[in-house]
């Protein structure tokens, strides 16, 4: 039997020092090489299912419904996936003034794995917000009675001062509830492109709204869905087909594919449309839409200056408001 002394006691302590080190680094090694291989299938498998361009085409789809002439833009700018599961990613977001896109801002989207914790947020420098525009309800669901809408001032004197080389943004609301494609005749006889409408989706009627203003003589919801040009993905959610403005064969077309879209939402969490893409009463406005067809109450339209003007001889136009102005770049029809 070995005696015990000092020296013994150091080579045991050195040993155990060295056995426990090992240990450690071995122990960081594993969590080092399990880590890797979880962010490598966790990011396989985030690109297998195209979790960015899904976010990035639902949350678009959110901006372009709720949002008057705004959209995104094809590009995505995408983050890895990060060990708790957060896909960041961001892509500009444009308008349609004349026959050019304008970029206006970047979409910036982090998505948990939460739709809680999830958000988007709109980066757009030089404007106070993203868009301007208001609609007022030509009459009081509740009641039936006439409604005012909220007008800019000096809209048609301004239009007038403008010189026939630019083209310009134009919104308005009706005096009365009118079909959509109704609404579209009327502005056929104009070289216009229209790019939004705003939808009655039984407001007031089948649902309280989330959010509206105004008195007794005017009403304006603020979580008003539009109908825009329609979209669609494949299967990899890449934007498959876009209509960029509603003419009278466009408008039926995009109306099926926002109801298309509307029923892939419907299938996802309520978590997901409601808290993340802020999506409120959809399935109320689905319904609607469906069993009463696609109400409109005011239009975004663009074009030369001397075609805007002509609108104020409309007698259905109310609450004109006048948005960006550029430069002629409009092809005129032959």
């Amino acid at each position: 039997m070995t005696d015990w002394n000092k020296d013994l006691e150091k080579r045991i302590l050195k040993k155990s020092k060295f056995t426990l080190t090992l240990r450690i680094i071995r122990v960081l090694l594993i969590i080092f090489l399990l880590y890797a291989l979880y962010m490598i299938v966790a990011n396989i498998i985030a690109d297998k299912l195209d979790i960015g361009r899904e976010n990035m085409y639902f949350s678009s789809l959110a901006l372009e419904w709720t949002v008057p002439n705004v959209r995104g833009e094809l590009e995505i700018k995408e983050e890895e996936l990060t060990i708790f599961g957060t896909k960041n990613f961001s892509y500009n977001i444009v308008k349609t003034v004349g026959q050019d896109d304008v970029v206006i801002g970047e979409a910036q989207v982090t998505k948990k794995l939460s739709n809680s914790f999830s958000q988007i947020n709109y980066s757009h420098p030089g404007l106070k917000q993203l868009s301007e525009f208001s609609f007022s309800l030509p009459e009081d669901p509740r009641t039936g009675g006439k409604l005012e809408a909220n007008t800019s001032p000096n809209v048609w004197k301004t239009l007038e001062m403008l010189p026939e080389g630019t083209v310009a943004e134009l919104a308005f609301s009706t005096t009365d509830f009118m079909g959509s494609t109704q609404l579209i005749e009327s502005l056929g006889d104009y070289d216009l492109h229209v790019l939004w409408m705003p939808l009655y989706t039984g407001e007031f009627k089948d649902y309280e709204p989330n959010g509206y203003s105004g008195n007794d003589n005017m009403i304006m919801v603020s979580d008003v869905l539009g109908l825009t040009g329609g979209k669609e993905h494949d299967e990899n959610y890449h934007e498959s087909l876009r209509i960029r403005w509603l003419d009278e064969d466009a408008v039926i077309d995009s109306e099926q594919l926002m109801l298309k879209n509307m029923e892939e939402l419907l299938n996802k969490s309520e978590s997901y449309y409601e808290q993340f893409l802020g999506f409120g009463h959809l399935e109320e406005k689905y319904q609607y839409l469906t069993e009463e067809g696609f109400t409109v109450y005011g239009a975004v339209v663009t074009g030369p200056v001397k075609e805007l003007l002509k609108v104020q001889n409309l007698s259905f136009v109310q609450g004109e408001q006048l948005g960006e102005v550029r430069l002629w770049n409009w092809q005129l029809d032959n």
